[in-house]
């Protein structure tokens, strides 16, 4: 993986010497960008959408490429800061990348998208959910999974039909995108009637967290909301929840879709549940995670994540073929306007549609997914 890694950053560094001028004809390669964090917090699952998005673009070259040109991914550390995820969106628009993908945390993904905009270029992201990424409308930017209202909606069509009045205490990790993510979590749930009795932050990086899960407790919920972006930290609360003999349920964001979860929380993850955007049970989504899983092993089984990028690799290739060009401002447009192309993200029959004022693939919270784990892997969705 590290070797694939470095080849590809030389790959950057020959793009961005390259003249303007080369970008445009037609026997050089396609380029694209891909931002995402290599080793800090957000690494547990952005390398795994990294991994899927070199998978289909492989697979894309290996049947042809597309308009006859093979597509060439350079991608960049963001180190899990935002600052840098913006000096390295930067880096990618001058390398001539026509659409930059952003697996990271939505906290870089925010930066690499102010600079993306700025720059004219077409971007977005498979999975990142912050709520200020669409809203108010980004002209450059586009996103296939959930973000947070739609998210939160899902999760609260699933609370009011199985717990009648649910007292909701929350627990959440501090990082930065942690903190804004549950923010609009209670946001939302508090705007929607739900009574909020208790509210607890981890501390990145801290081992012993028996202290909030006491004080959890003695608030004396019917549910607790888990939610943040870091796996770690929050798998350190699971734990301290059952090991306490905490019986109230816990169910978590999209965050828990990150494979290495099951193993990493073990027994204490028994009958954790979480909000996910990609229903594991569909067909087709079992075909792409078959290949995902022949390439990668163990760490595509159940991923989500990867499902999602893996298919959003096809729907901008999609707006390029659509296009007829690579140029950044007809696939931008192209991608505007699609219309009911179908999807591997939400439900069986969810189609995407773009349109001037609306970039978010999953519009419904009917498409919201209550993903179930159960003897240290994942075990379906639930019913509800």
């Amino acid at each position: 993986m590290q070797r694939r890694q470095f080849g590809l950053g030389a790959l950057a560094t020959t793009a961005i010497a390259a003249s303007p001028s080369s970008w445009a004809q037609s026997s050089d390669p396609i380029l694209m960008g891909l931002t995402f964090d290599a080793a800090k917090q957000a690494s547990y699952y952005a390398l795994l959408m990294r991994d899927a998005t070199i998978l289909r673009i492989d697979e894309i070259n290996a049947a042809g490429g597309v308009l006859g040109r093979q597509i060439k991914l350079l991608t960049e550390d963001d180190e899990n800061n935002p600052a840098i995820a913006a000096q390295k969106a930067e880096k990618l628009a001058h390398a001539g990348a026509c659409f930059v993908y952003e697996v990271g945390s939505s906290a870089t993904g925010l930066a690499a998208q102010r600079a993306c905009e700025e720059l004219k270029v077409p971007n977005g992201s498979p999975t990142n959910v912050a709520e200020a990424l669409t809203k108010p409308h980004k002209y450059w930017y586009f996103r296939l999974g959930l973000r947070d209202s739609i998210a939160t909606a899902g999760l609260i069509r699933f609370l009011k039909s199985k717990y009648p009045d649910p007292r909701l205490a929350v627990i959440r990790d501090g990082t930065e995108t942690g903190l804004s993510l549950s923010d609009n979590q209670i946001k939302f749930l508090t705007e929607a009637g739900f009574n909020i009795v208790g509210k607890e932050q981890i501390s990145p990086g801290s081992v012993d967290v028996t202290a909030q899960a006491l004080r959890i407790k003695a608030s004396n919920p019917t549910v607790v909301l888990v939610s943040g972006a870091s796996v770690a930290d929050l798998t350190n609360y699971i734990k301290a929840h059952t090991l306490l003999g905490i019986k109230v349920p816990m169910i978590g964001n999209n965050l828990f879709a990150t494979t290495t979860f099951p193993a990493l929380a073990g027994k204490a993850a028994d009958g954790f549940m979480f909000v996910d955007a990609v229903d594991m049970g569909r067909p087709d989504v079992k075909a792409v995670e078959a290949k995902l899983m022949a390439k990668y092993s163990e760490r595509a089984r159940g991923s989500s994540q990867m499902i999602a990028a893996y298919d959003f690799v096809t729907l901008v290739v999609d707006g390029i073929k659509r296009a007829g060009s690579a140029d950044r401002v007809k696939l931008r447009d192209a991608l505007e306007a699609t219309t009911n192309w179908p999807s591997l993200v939400g439900r069986g029959g969810t189609n995407v549609s773009f349109t001037p004022t609306n970039h978010d693939g999953v519009t419904s919270e009917a498409q919201v997914v209550i993903r179930l784990v159960q003897d240290g892997k994942y075990a379906g969705s639930v019913n509800y």
